[in-house]
């Protein structure tokens, strides 16, 4: 019975102590402000009110400037496009703006017992072969590094040098 008692003196005892700190903690936020949606709504008024006056005065730097002007002026067709290499050495003259030519990519190279093959557009091709049905475009040469390509409508030549793109 004696412990019982102790236990109740214990609990009682914790029960008086958090309520007094309770009691301590409630007086000294008294003069603190809480914050309710009136006041959150103010401060985020505030925060947008800053925020648009620090962009409206800032003004564009050397580098914006720079892309703003580039963005105006023509583009250079990509070097790297599949699309620049048919035009690459066509011996120049005027093209035919209705039918524009096809563009080749040399896949691959094969040579067995002397035999030379090439890899075009997915197609295997020999030396004197026609690229495709009805174009115009005969496979002239072939070596590892690229493929001699002619069109005997132009009469012209061009090489297309070996695709390394998957």
């Amino acid at each position: 019975m004696a412990t019982a008692k102790r236990r109740q003196t214990v609990l009682i005892a914790a029960a008086v102590l958090v309520s007094l700190y309770g009691l301590f903690s409630l007086a000294a936020g008294r003069g603190k402000e809480i914050a309710g949606p009136d006041r959150e709504a103010e401060e985020l008024k505030a925060l947008m009110a800053q925020t648009s006056a620090q962009i409206t005065a800032g003004r564009p730097g050397a580098f914006d400037t720079y892309v703003v002007g580039r963005s105006k002026s023509g583009w250079r067709p990509d070097l790297f496009s599949a699309r620049s290499w048919t035009g690459a050495g066509s011996g120049g003259g005027a093209k035919d703006k209705a039918s524009p030519s096809p563009v080749f990519v040399y896949n691959g190279y094969v040579e067995r017992n002397n035999r030379k093959v090439a890899v075009i557009n997915n197609g295997e091709y020999r030396a004197g072969e026609q690229i495709g049905k009805n174009t115009g475009f005969f496979v002239k040469g072939i070596s590892p590094a690229g493929v001699l390509i002619e069109n005997r409508r132009e009469g012209s030549k061009f090489e297309v040098p070996l695709s390394e793109i998957e």
